[in-house]
């Protein structure tokens, strides 16, 4: 048993190093994605649309589907302060009953200028729709922004997130816990 456990650790170690090796060799690249207004109409919501329309096909084509990634969302720090955000997370209560969506702490947490951090194991293009709000499916949970972030109040959010390579599906958890322990978001269910 100790033995098999030993194996197990030993090779999530050597495959996190080979990893890493690549990392240094080829650097890790930050994509990032301005979510304006554009992102959020209405007219996007539980129609499957958004995927398909002329100004976002490209984009969204080119979203990772195969492989794990870790993003988070950051925002104008001085266009969404402590009265504005109070203003926005009363929204987000309000649409609870119809959608359901990321953890809002009842503890609320320094603003910081990260609004959620979050990771895949694979299908981002989905889970960004799902971000959107432009989900049919309003049991997932997510940011639901097109029901409560105004960018033309709040500032235009930015998307920024990094594709890992397939021995990283099993470390992802750990890197996303980490990540949100520096960013501190103010939205997710991390204890940070």
């Amino acid at each position: 048993m100790n033995h098999t456990i030993r194996e197990i650790v030993s090779d999530q170690i050597n495959k996190l190093n080979t990893y890493l090796d690549l990392i240094e060799k080829n650097g890790l690249e930050i994509k990032t994605i301005d979510i304006d207004r554009s992102y959020l109409a209405e007219n996007y919501r539980k129609t499957q649309t958004f995927s398909k329309c002329i100004n976002f096909k490209d984009l969204y084509d080119s979203l990772p589907k195969n492989k794990p990634v870790l993003y988070w969302f950051t925002f104008d720090i001085e266009k969404l302060k402590s009265e504005n955000l109070e203003k926005a997370l009363k929204k987000i209560e309000e649409i609870t009953k119809s959608r359901k969506v990321s953890e809002v702490p009842k503890a609320r947490r320094e603003c910081k200028g990260t609004l959620y951090v979050g990771k895949v194991k694979d299908k981002f293009h989905y889970r960004f729709v799902n971000h959107l709000g432009h989900s049919i499916n309003d049991k997932t949970g997510s940011l639901q922004l097109t029901y409560w972030y105004d960018p033309l109040i709040y500032g235009n959010l930015q998307l920024n997130y990094i594709v890992l390579e397939q021995e990283m599906k099993t470390l992802i958890g750990i890197l996303e816990i980490e990540l949100a322990k520096k960013l501190k978001p103010i939205l997710g269910s991390h204890k940070n």
